[in-house]
């Protein structure tokens, strides 16, 4: 069957070849009809028999076209068939395809919006990665900036020093990478440090003077002098926390530590912009001062040296809108040796947070309060004091508490 036929098409030839049949035989029967009426009882026996073999003739054509008429009829009938399978085949297939193409639409659409998504959120993410590429970039540049300022600084101090400090270009045991002995001849701008407490030395003063002469017991002799000491001479001690203390002893509820462990308890240093000087807590406290650094007056010395003084002013604010002063704070360097110490005294320490008792005393909480008297008739301990002891050596017959106000602590700045 030609292509491009559709079943439509077929149905119509069909009709239209039975219409012509029908029409040729009508015609046909209709003319032969009227002519043998007219003609036939005229006609002798040799024209009889010549138009009965006319007549047969055509009787003959009639069926030969017949079946080919019905051939053709069999073969649109068959083809009709054909075609009629394959547009419910088509049929299906289009259904198929239709199912397909709605689907891929529906995927088009969902990965466009997808796509979409991701690409704002890329977008928004270059935006903020850009702007914090900016930011850094600024940062950088402002402390490249000051850290040039501070080298610059630098340099001009050590310049200064090496020229005009006879401590420093003629005594081999300066340690000139110290930040606290270069710091106590340059107080060079501090744009944004950080420094650790370190225990260094502790000086043990038990001072007392006899100036009477005649005192048979003694003629006036030096009664005692102070020591300077490595923090490795002590033994640090902590306390159990939460223990019960009842008809326990003061050793049984102490544990021994060294000098780094007393460091680890003190707050660290950040001073901002030469300006800001913040104590940062263990417990996440912090107390913030506004900082201010000077050389003493000339009639100010110890043993003839300068002293170096930070003068530090707490920010917080009474509700009356008054600063409160009596949180202020003053911390001197003094150098001893070829050495600049920062040295703080008992109350000092305290002041920022290390609780260093003599072993009289030991807080701890009876029936829920706090004490610090009568702890073996039970409680339990906070875990917050510090006691310090002197480790034994040749000299000594053994080793005791001190009491910490007999010593002033010596600290670098690290």
């Amino acid at each position: 069957m030609p292509h491009g036929y559709t079943q439509t098409d077929i149905n119509k030839k069909l009709k239209n070849m039975r219409q012509r049949l029908i029409i040729l035989l009508t015609n046909y029967l209709l003319f032969n009809s009227a002519l043998s009426a007219q003609n036939i009882e005229k006609m002798n026996k040799s024209e009889l028999r010549e138009h009965i073999a006319l007549l047969t003739t055509k009787i003959y054509i009639i069926n030969y076209e017949n079946i080919g008429l019905q051939d053709s009829i069999s073969k649109l009938s068959k083809n009709s068939s054909i075609v009629e399978q394959k547009n419910k085949t088509n049929e299906i297939e289009i259904i198929r395809l239709n199912e397909l193409i709605l689907k891929n639409e529906n995927e088009r659409k969902r990965i466009i919006s997808e796509n979409e998504t991701t690409i704002a959120k890329l977008n928004e993410l270059i935006l903020k990665n850009e702007n914090e590429r900016k930011r850094i970039i600024s940062e950088n540049e402002t402390i490249i900036a000051e850290f040039n300022e501070t080298i610059s600084t630098l340099k001009d101090s050590i310049s200064n020093i090496r020229s005009s400090s006879n401590v420093v270009s003629t005594s081999p045991a300066f340690n000139n990478n110290d930040f606290l002995n270069k710091y106590y001849f340059d107080q060079i701008p501090l744009p944004n440090n950080s420094f650790s407490l370190v225990l260094t030395k502790l000086i043990y003063s038990q001072l007392e003077t006899n100036d009477q002469y005649y005192d048979d017991d003694n003629k006036g002799a030096v009664m005692r002098v102070p020591e300077i000491l490595e923090p490795s001479n002590f033994t640090f001690w902590g306390v159990k926390d939460n223990v019960d203390t009842k008809n326990k002893k003061f050793n049984d509820l102490v544990f021994a530590n060294n000098t780094n462990w007393l460091d680890s308890k003190l707050p660290k240093i950040e001073i901002l912009k030469n300006k800001l000087f913040t104590l940062k807590y263990m417990n996440g406290a912090e107390e913030s001062f506004l900082f201010n650094v000077k050389q003493t007056g000339s009639d100010d010395k110890n043993n003839q040296r300068g002293i170096l003084q930070i003068e530090l002013a707490n920010e917080e604010v009474k509700e009356d809108g008054t600063n409160n002063t009596a949180k202020d704070m003053v911390w001197r360097f003094f150098v001893i040796g070829n050495e600049c110490y920062l040295a703080l005294n008992l109350s000092q320490l305290n002041r920022i947070g290390l609780q260093l008792q003599t072993v009289d005393k030991l807080e701890y909480f009876p029936n829920g309060s706090t004490s610090y008297d009568g702890y073996y008739y039970g409680g339990t301990t906070t875990g917050n004091e510090i006691y310090l002891s002197r480790n034994k050596d040749s000299y000594m017959e053994s080793s005791k508490y001190i009491n910490p106000d007999e010593l002033i602590y010596l600290f670098k700045l690290k």
